[in-house]
């Protein structure tokens, strides 16, 4: 084994959780970075903006077009990229400067995530335990489709049917059992249980249910993105950090919008916009009561796999900003001696994650199944492969 890796004297134990827990994931948006970005400021953008009753109306609607669009831009438009990708690159630029680099490396991070953990389950040595995984995930992007489906993996993803496929909560912790040709001898199949918590850009709401649409809103909006002449929120920001070395606040914008001499008309950029089932980067989070209750029951479904007995939970790409998510994840901790939680930060630091856990008066030296996984900074999805799931999986078939 690799003398250089700093989890050598963990693998074992951890070789005996993956082999005899429930195996759990909390992913965030880190995981699917650079590919896809995240733009900081805007939940307090569009929440000041909305508190902002001096201002025209359509004015107001230009700069939440714009909020929107650039949110877009960075979080979610290359999602048609991720779609048509094939022949990617099975390679790690060190240094990624290309979008096509990036798209590749991301892919590349998936790809040998899912399929390493795939090979995990197959090998496990218990019977007491399903071979399925539960992949808790904020991100809204296809990048979990998109390597599932080219790996041709099994999943559940809520969905069920062919022309018409609906969202129901029935539909996950199915079990695939494969039957032999010749002798009937039967064998569990792994399987992941996706659970898109904030949405996805592939739903749409219909009537008074979720259906799966694939794409086609992405390609929908792109298009009037192109036509679209709003403000370009993301360059704006970046220059005011250049020039004056401060956060950009929503007056600037504003100051910024009124230098327009006509204000262009947004109205069916924001509803096509608007029909994305996400969740939106607001205060008020929902557009419509279904998707609320679906959030609500992803969370509550969340919070009941955190309290069974002999669980683990792995936190990855994910600041634990989230008051719901951070406030569940952290009842379980308390209440279920039997969880082991695992929390991965890309800087060594962990900054971001302990002024979160601050905010609720949280110490993660409080708890005793609760660990703080920061070897060194760059720790991404590629660092999480090749020091914990490669070496775990080499243990397990060695074995």
């Amino acid at each position: 084994m690799n003398s250089t890796n700093p989890f050598e004297s963990e693998l074992v134990n951890w070789k005996n959780l993956f082999q005899d827990c429930n195996i759990n994931f909390l992913i965030g948006s880190g995981l699917s970075n650079p590919f896809f970005g995240t733009l900081g400021q805007i939940e307090v953008w569009l929440t000041k903006l909305e508190e902002n009753h001096s201002i025209e109306q359509d004015l107001k609607d230009f700069i939440k077009a714009s909020l929107y669009g650039s949110y877009y831009q960075v979080a979610m438009r290359d999602n048609v990229d991720v779609y048509k990708a094939k022949d990617l690159e099975d390679i790690i630029v060190e240094k990624p400067s290309t979008k096509n680099e990036m798209l590749s490396n991301t892919y590349k991070g998936y790809k040998d995530f899912l399929r390493t953990l795939n090979q995990i389950l197959y090998n496990r040595r218990s019977n007491t335990v399903n071979k399925q995984v539960n992949l808790f995930t904020t991100n809204i992007d296809i990048f979990f489709e998109k390597v599932i489906d080219d790996l041709n993996l099994h999943y559940n993803d809520g969905f069920n049917g062919i022309f018409r496929k609906r969202f129901s909560l029935s539909n996950f912790k199915k079990s695939f059992y494969q039957k032999s040709l010749h002798y009937d001898n039967i064998a569990e199949i792994p399987v992941y249980n996706l659970l898109k918590i904030h949405g996805s850009i592939t739903w749409r709401l219909v009537g008074s249910e979720i259906q799966f649409k694939g794409i086609a809103l992405i390609k929908s909006i792109n298009e009037l993105l192109n036509e679209s002449e709003l403000l370009d929120i993301v360059q704006l920001d970046n220059d005011i950090w250049n020039l004056e070395e401060r956060c950009t606040t929503i007056d600037d914008i504003i100051k910024e919008a009124e230098k327009l001499k006509s204000i262009p008309d947004v109205s069916e950029f924001i509803n096509e916009y608007e029909k994305l089932q996400v969740v939106n980067p607001t205060k008020e989070k929902f557009k419509d009561t279904t998707f609320n209750k679906t959030y609500y029951e992803m969370l509550r479904l969340y919070a009941n796999e955190l309290e069974k007995e002999n669980s683990i939970l792995y936190i990855m790409g994910f600041s634990m900003a989230d008051e719901h998510i951070r406030d569940i994840t952290f009842r379980a901790i308390k209440s279920n001696p039997t969880l082991k939680v695992f929390i991965c930060s890309y800087t060594e630091s962990a900054s971001d994650i302990i002024a979160n856990l601050k905010s609720d008066n949280v110490d993660l030296k409080d708890f005793h199944n609760v660990e703080l996984i920061n070897p060194f900074d760059g720790f991404t999805i590629h660092k999480f492969n090749e020091h914990i799931l490669f070496p775990l999986l080499q243990s397990i078939k060695t074995n």
